[in-house]
């Protein structure tokens, strides 16, 4: 009963619904900060914990992705349910999973930026807010393509079909 969960949940439908859950995450949390950005000074705050929220977003389901396969043989899943097609959807987590990872660090990095006590960023806070934010947006942009590609690769259709 356990691997039949485990698998629904790291399963191309499972990795599709999660990735758009998220990228309309981070596509709804880039707008509220985008729409208040001219008021930056009122809503700063709100802003870095926003990004801060989405940038672990980030990192966790791309830590996730990216090791679905070591989860799963960790789990005792592999090698049994160790398909061609399973390697197919290893193989697409795994680079999206480091580029979410990435994405969602700097978005980080930018926050903390501002927050660090002894740095004086306060002429820069406003591009670093933007560039966390764009961190973001592209972000949601991955995971739209993550989805996408787990939905029409060929190969994967073949074997679900």
């Amino acid at each position: 009963m356990t691997k039949k969960m485990i698998l629904a949940l790291t399963s191309r439908a499972g990795l599709i619904a999660m990735s758009v859950l998220f990228g309309l995450l981070m596509l709804q949390g880039a707008w509220d900060i985008l729409e208040d950005i001219g008021a930056i000074g009122q809503h700063q705050h709100a802003m870095e914990e926003i990004l801060e929220g989405l940038g672990t977003i980030l990192v966790a389901y791309g830590v996730a992705l990216e090791e679905r396969e070591t989860l799963l043989k960790f789990l005792g899943v592999y090698p049994d349910a160790h398909t061609p097609q399973q390697a197919r959807v290893d193989h697409h987590c795994h680079g999206y999973g480091l580029s979410l990872l990435l994405l969602g660090l700097f978005a980080e990095v930018s926050v903390y930026l501002i927050r660090m006590p002894d740095i004086n960023t306060a002429d820069f806070d406003p591009a670093l807010i933007v560039f966390a934010t764009l961190l973001c947006l592209v972000g949601a942009v991955h995971l739209g393509q993550l989805s996408w590609l787990l939905w029409r690769d060929p190969e994967l259709a073949k074997a679900t079909a």
